[in-house]
């Protein structure tokens, strides 16, 4: 019979700025994986090499799908509900489906966009000429850049951000009460439903519209066709993953930015090859925990060896994305943020059936957004790190404000 260890805490601790915890580090140079217990749900095995996370994600024998009874170990004081994020094929697969023919990220949408980008960057950039510094990064460039982009995209309309930011927080916090959280969950419901009654009325050319149409291609006592139809309650939980982008985007914009401003000659690089954006916008997605900590849980469904560890059936794994980001069997110094790394399989947009559809879109935006920091004036932070304001109580970590001055 299998000794299960005693399980340790976790998170190991306090997340500080963008650092990775060095308890990952030994986790990974220890023997099998480690058993944690987290705030809330089960105990758990955390996963934290790359080559063990990868195995994980594109095994078909890890399901996000709970067993009867499971209580899905977690951050959050609730568990993710009604959202493809906790779905498998073959419901996953036909609401992926759906989804990438509403994004149509191809090549011509995505030279679109960053035309729309490239304009809106532009005109930020040109508006701190005329104002007094310091200029906050974050409020006066990211943000407005990313909801020019992803607004109209969507299909949300500008004014209706505060509702879903405030959503939002209620999702990735790990302080708010389980009350709090469902108040925001049923708001959101509330908005979702007349937003999408909007677009069923009028159509745009947009993300929700194109949801709402696949609402009527629903089969027989509103189940979705086999088609690739969608039911109601489908519709409502892709909207409000999608939702989930403009605020997921704005972080990673404000991380890149904030690794940029605070990492000694590495906007010097960029000055003076601007060839080398590519890679860099890859090797600041993989350099910045994104999320904090953990994935979402995966269950077995029967007993599977994970890195010299018998996992059993029902049991749950928690990939560490960070964690593999940082695994020097993969990446050379990966403590080290370089622009000139050859290849740069990071797992930060996922991977296997859960990929992000999002990461062609994220890689444009912040090319062109580092494009235009690296182009401009030269800027500096106008006070010290140890003054920049971190969230820390949300599964994505970031920095609320950026002031900076020429």
């Amino acid at each position: 019979m299998d000794i299960i260890p005693e399980p340790v805490d976790y998170p190991f601790g306090k997340p500080i700025r963008l650092d990775v915890d060095s308890e990952y580090t030994r986790c990974r140079e220890r023997p099998g994986l480690t058993r944690v217990r987290p705030p809330y749900g089960d105990d758990a095995w955390l996963v934290t090499r790359y080559h063990d996370m990868r195995s994980v994600l594109r095994d078909r024998r890890f399901v996000r799908t709970p067993p009867t009874g499971g209580d899905e170990a977690r951050l959050t004081a609730l568990p993710l509900q009604d959202s493809i994020l906790n779905t498998d094929p073959p419901q996953q697969t036909r609401l992926r489906r759906v989804l990438a023919g509403g994004l149509r990220f191809n090549t011509e949408r995505i030279h679109l966009l960053r035309s729309i980008a490239e304009r809106r960057s532009v005109t930020l950039m040109a508006g701190f000429a005329d104002t007094p510094p310091p200029y906050d990064l974050v409020g006066d460039y990211i943000k407005p850049l990313v909801v020019e982009v992803l607004c109209p995209l969507i299909g949300i309309p500008k004014q209706d951000l505060a509702i879903f930011l405030n959503w939002f927080e209620g999702f990735a916090s790990t302080a708010l009460a389980a009350d709090v959280v469902e108040a925001r969950v049923e708001e959101i419901s509330r908005y979702t439903d007349r937003l999408i009654a909007a677009r069923r009325a009028e159509p745009r050319d947009d993300l929700v519209s194109v949801l709402a149409h696949a609402l009527d291609e629903e089969g027989p006592d509103g189940a979705p066709a086999e088609d690739g139809g969608l039911a109601e309650a489908e519709i409502k939980e892709l909207v409000n993953d999608i939702l989930l982008a403009v605020d997921n985007v704005s972080t990673q914009l404000t991380n890149a930015f904030y690794l940029l401003l605070t990492s000694p000659g590495k906007l010097e690089e960029l000055r003076a090859d601007p060839g080398l954006i590519p890679a860099a916008v890859d090797e600041l997605i993989r350099y910045a925990p994104f999320p904090s900590h953990v994935t979402f849980a995966r269950y077995a469904t029967e007993d599977v060896e994970v890195g010299g560890t018998l996992v059993r059936a029902g049991e749950q794994v928690l990939p560490a994305l960070p964690s593999g980001n940082r695994d020097p069997s993969v990446f050379a110094d990966p403590g080290e943020l370089d622009f000139h790394r050859g290849a740069n399989p990071h797992l930060s947009f996922g991977y296997g059936t859960h990929h992000c559809m999002g990461a062609p879109l994220v890689r444009m935006l912040i090319g062109v957004a580092i494009s235009s920091l690296s182009e401009g004036p030269p800027m500096r932070l106008a006070v010290s790190d140890d003054e920049l304001p971190w969230r820390s109580d949300l599964l994505i970590r970031r920095v609320e404000t950026l002031p900076v001055t020429r």
